[in-house]
């Protein structure tokens, strides 16, 4: 795999994955008994997790590119003691430790104890560009989660083309609706309002929060209208917010089925196609750069998900969750180390967003070397390609949600730097305690502290609708734009992005709907 494919497969996702991180014995978990079924898993280090618990029937035969019929209560006992298949990765990533199938609607639970009551639940959205990635990966176990005490949820959901290829001018009604991977999401949140309660968990008080690809899915489920009722509170982290629109879509699809020889209407014998033969297309089309704007699969904006998800607080959506939403100060210098940025989809959509701004790029970029005058040009480059793909969009929805509802809203940037890559795209996974993504290139400096503070503000967040802990403020962004920098000591930032450029104030402000992005 040339490093190209490696960065759009999804970063995140190019990680080992294992059953756990701990080196403990595990010994069987008593047996629970929820509305799903019996499950029996492992105690290690003092949590109860389990593993593979199947929340939707496999989404294939003829469930294919139909919306996730939930899985019937099983009869036995399910040894929830290994990770299920993971959903097929249409980038390509051969796993050693797991093994993509079509049984991969499952999730996985770690719960200090089942038989307590009332605790925050937590539910983890995987990266990976919607066309990778896996909640069974060992950078996302939730044993330091639980040990903190929270109820922690990862979960697998449909990508690329059995998640967002978009079928239904084709094919019909509910066929490729194109957001299946957004549905199967709100599907695991249906399964943990039935069941969490079995696991010590209070369904009436959940945090759905994700990173990369996971916060965009996040944003995505909020914005889609099954999902209500179902969040409580929601962390974005370092979110590439963005949407197909039905025609590029319908494009993307046509080509797919005349490539697979495949008459519209014949949805028969597009079930039976192998879904490695979907993963194999996926290379050209990449190559059609007017359909990547930014990225192939996507969300698609039509019926089933009527509003932009940066725009769905402006519109009224998501005002009674709790937000805490933020990203990495460099974030693009992680796919700056992988690929060539100038000319890339990055620097695409970068200037996509600026455009909407009305602001000039080379404009921006003397902007930036004032700012950060540390950088030099290729640098200020590669910091705002990372700025108008994650952070331009996360302060949108920020500002719609501080502005119309009496939720609170809580901004951070994320400031902790290693090495080689200063403070890049998903280094703020070891908010899980498991290590470094990327580690090879992260440098072997210290990230306990900054870790460990995350953790504990995230979980307090979850309890709570509050962030703070210790003795670090942290107002709301309400109060002029307050955002808090998270490195190995905390601070408020003296400015706020939006008053160091204002040039791009408009891009924040302005419906993106409306101005196709």
């Amino acid at each position: 795999m040339n490093r190209r494919e490696f960065v759009l497969s999804g970063a995140t996702s190019a990680l080992l994955l294992s059953s756990g991180c701990s080196g403990t014995q595990p010994q069987l978990s008593p047996i629970v008994s929820a509305p799903a079924g019996k499950l029996q898993g492992h105690i290690v280090d003092g949590v109860h997790k389990f593993l593979g618990i199947p929340y939707a029937q496999p989404p294939f035969g003829e469930r294919r590119w139909m919306a996730p019929v939930r899985r019937a209560p099983w009869a036995d006992v399910l040894q929830a003691t290994r990770y299920g298949q993971i959903c097929p990765q249409t980038g390509g990533l051969g796993f050693d430790a797991l093994t993509e199938g079509e049984d991969c609607l499952n999730l996985n639970i770690w719960t200090p104890d089942p038989g307590a009551r009332d605790l925050p639940v937590m539910v983890w959205a995987h990266g990976g560009g919607q066309v990778s990635g896996t909640g069974a990966n060992e950078l996302y176990d939730g044993g330091h989660f639980a040990t903190e005490g929270v109820v922690l949820v990862t979960c697998n959901r449909r990508l690329g083309a059995e998640g967002y290829l978009y079928l239904e001018e084709l094919f019909g009604d509910a066929v490729g609706p194109g957001n299946l991977g957004v549905q199967d999401l709100i599907c695991v949140l249906q399964w943990v309002a039935d069941n969490i309660t079995a696991f010590g968990g209070n369904p009436n008080n959940v945090t759905l929060f994700g990173e990369s690809g996971g916060a965009a899915a996040t944003q995505a489920a909020i914005a889609t209208p099954g999902s209500r009722g179902l969040v409580h509170k929601a962390i974005l982290q370092s979110g590439g917010h963005a949407v197909q629109r039905p025609a590029s879509a319908n494009a993307i699809a046509e080509h797919v089925v005349k490539q697979l020889a495949i008459e519209p209407g014949d949805v028969d014998a597009l079930r039976q196609v192998p879904w490695q033969r979907l993963v194999e297309l996926y290379p050209q089309l990449e190559a059609r750069t007017e359909w990547a704007q930014p990225q192939l699969y996507l969300p698609v904006l039509n019926q089933h998900m009527p509003v932009h998800p940066v725009d769905a607080p402006h519109a009224g959506i998501g005002l009674d969750i709790d937000y805490l939403i933020g990203g990495c100060r460099d974030e693009a210098n992680l796919f700056a180390a992988l690929l060539d940025l100038p000319g890339s989809q990055f620097d695409r959509r970068a200037r996509q967003v600026t455009a909407a701004a009305g602001a000039d790029w080379a404009a921006v970029l003397a902007r930036y070397n004032q700012v950060r005058p540390e950088l030099d040009a290729e640098e200020c480059f590669t910091a705002a390609v990372g700025d108008m793909w994650f952070r331009v969009p996360s302060l949108r929805i920020a500002e719609g949600h501080q502005r119309h509802s009496k939720r609170a809203t809580y901004v951070y940037q994320f400031d902790w730097s290693s090495p080689f890559l200063g403070a890049a795209h998903a280094l703020d996974l070891m908010v899980f305690g498991n290590g470094l993504p990327f580690s090879w290139l992260a440098g072997l400096k210290d990230y306990d502290k900054t870790a460990n503070f995350m953790r504990k503000a995230w979980v307090a967040f979850a309890h709570s609708g509050n962030p703070e802990v210790l003795v670090q403020p942290w107002p709301t962004y309400k109060r002029q734009q307050a955002t808090l920098s998270i490195n190995e000591s905390t601070s408020l930032l003296a400015q706020s992005y939006r008053q160091q450029f204002p040039m791009l104030e408009p891009a924040i402000q302005s419906n993106w709907q409306a101005a196709g992005l």
